[in-house]
């Protein structure tokens, strides 16, 4: 006889686990919603994909679904204000500008306040403390430990983006208050991103049916991201967690926690990244690129136009333009070349500009004083790269050498990879002072025989150290080759059909027999899900 209450308790536990790396996803979810979405009229596809995202987003947040929707109704709303404030006849263009500006000021204010109650409460709450002890102020804080709705920080800057595109009369505000919600709840960029403008969503509301050439391009670039978050990221995590997390440590084993942390994050990220784009592809949508080779990168500018490329297109347009381009700070560097010269303010502008930008982006990551750190440190490094361009090109033409001589670039690409190893360190440590400790360590006790000695004790066999290493190598080969602009995917098309066979079924049960899952590994969620 079939228990249906122990059949309930199980679905509920399985749809619990549900996320972009587990089976439960891509084997039982993706179908069923691509059944059902084809299956159903072209007009009624896009109330599908709203309800799958809606249904995803639950398991994950529950009732915090409210959120998002909320979120979702508001800024439809506030959109076609925004248009009408814009074409109101009864006001000059000056007022109408006014009136835009107003509206989109305070919902951007609104919108940054729910994700500052959801995410930053307790951080301000508790520092607010700290501060008032130092002037002997009475004042307590109760830790609420709000649960944080799933995706927040990703669709607040999309909703942020859609706003000001419409402000800025580059696109008109969207009548339909299903293609908002659609927009901000679509699920295979809702967990982790990629953050999109409105206008690259316009494909979600066609409704076009799922094609072909589209479910082979989408499972296999789901395929490519769970290799590299199954078998690499994965595998590395139980180390980087005993080493982040242990007491005892010397120089060695922190920067070799770093560079494995570097490396799970990347994996990881970029995993997860892969399988939404794919999802997306599925049903006829593309998502941008997130990734761009950032290893590849001459310095640490150039590895931030290729990692998280999406979120620094919104801070470059949305921040760093309004900043430098800003009457108050146009009349200030005016009145700073006048005083001291050009050469100031090729120092000072810089540092203006770039300033919020790094303070935002390390402020989005969390609320935690390592992530904010973490931007400032970004701030230094790339000011300095900004100012010093000149000088350091002048020292190379004065020495006789180029950008592409071989000392340069193996000069340049040690010192890129010891700046993200470092900046990555801070990002992961649990606490500020624990990343300044690991930091002490590294430059003053930098010793590998602790390392040499243990570097099987950390939770990660031999077997899991080749598994790791090849992936690693697979990785970096794809990556030459994409840097190459070589169509690896047009190469493996033109294979014979039993050629593809072998490799596609190949890379599967690779997948199945290395990845790290199933009995004897935790879960590991996705690191930018909690962003």
């Amino acid at each position: 006889m079939l228990d249906f209450q122990y059949i309930t308790e199980c679905l509920s536990e399985w749809w619990k686990q549900l996320s972009y790396t587990t089976w439960m996803y891509f084997a039982l979810f993706l179908p069923v919603t691509m059944l059902i979405y084809q299956l159903s009229p072209q007009k009624n596809r896009r109330i599908v994909l709203l309800a799958a995202g809606w249904f995803f987003f639950f398991s994950l947040s529950g009732i915090l679904l409210l959120a998002n929707i909320v979120s979702s109704v508001f800024v439809w709303i506030t959109g076609i204000r925004l248009e009408k404030a814009g074409n109101d006849k009864s006001l000059d263009r000056k007022e109408q500008q006014k009136k835009k500006k107003r509206i989109l000021f305070l919902s951007v204010l609104l919108l940054v306040l729910v994700i500052i109650l959801f995410k930053y409460l307790d951080f301000i709450g508790l520092n607010t403390v700290r501060l008032t002890q130092l002037f002997n102020i009475p004042f307590n804080w109760k830790i609420l430990k709000l649960a944080v709705p799933v995706g927040i920080s990703y669709y607040t800057l999309e909703s942020i983006s859609y706003l000001t595109e419409i402000y800025r009369g580059n696109m008109s505000a969207e009548k339909s208050v299903l293609n908002v919600c659609l927009f901000m709840s679509f699920f295979p960029k809702l967990v982790e991103g990629p953050v999109t403008r409105y206008t690259e969503g316009t494909p979600l509301f066609s409704g076009e049916g799922i094609k072909e050439e589209n479910v082979a391009y989408g499972y296999q670039r789901i395929l490519w991201g769970l290799f590299k978050k199954l078998c690499i990221a994965d595998q590395l995590s139980p180390a980087v967690s005993q080493i982040f997390e242990g007491e005892y440590m010397d120089g060695g084993v922190a920067l070799f926690g770093a560079f494995l942390f570097t490396v799970q994050e990347y994996m990881d990220f970029s995993g997860s990244i892969d399988v939404g784009i794919g999802s997306a592809r599925i049903f006829g949508v593309r998502l941008p690129e997130n990734f761009r080779q950032p290893f590849f990168a001459k310095n640490a500018s150039d590895f931030w136009r290729r990692w998280h490329i999406t979120l620094g297109r919104f801070f470059r347009d949305y921040i760093f333009y309004p900043v430098v381009l800003a009457k108050p700070v146009t009349r200030f560097t005016k009145k700073v070349k006048d005083a001291l010269g050009k050469n100031a303010v090729k120092l000072l502008t810089p540092a203006i500009a770039l300033f919020p930008v790094w303070l935002a982006n390390g402020v989005w990551h969390g609320a935690k004083w390592s992530y904010i750190f973490y931007g400032m440190y970004y701030f230094v490094i790339v000011y300095l790269e900004t100012v010093l361009e000149e000088p350091v090109q002048k020292l190379l033409e004065r020495i006789k050498l180029s950008d592409s001589s071989v000392p340069v670039r193996v000069f340049r690409y040690l010192k890129l990879m010891l700046i993200v190893v470092i900046g990555e360190m801070f990002f992961r440590a649990e606490t500020l002072s624990a990343g300044m400790h690991m930091l002490k360590l590294i430059f003053t006790d930098l010793r590998f025989d602790m390392v040499a000695d243990h570097i099987q004790d950390i939770g990660i066999d031999r077997y899991g150290y080749m598994v790791i290493i090849f992936g690693i190598l697979v990785v970096c080969a794809v990556e030459i080759m994409k840097e190459a602009e070589i169509p690896i995917r047009v190469k493996l098309e033109a294979l014979p059909l039993p050629c593809r066979f072998v490799f596609w079924y190949a890379c599967i049960f690779f997948v199945i027999l290395f990845g790290a899952y199933g009995t004897g590994y935790d879960p590991v969620d996705l690191l930018y899900a909690q962003f």
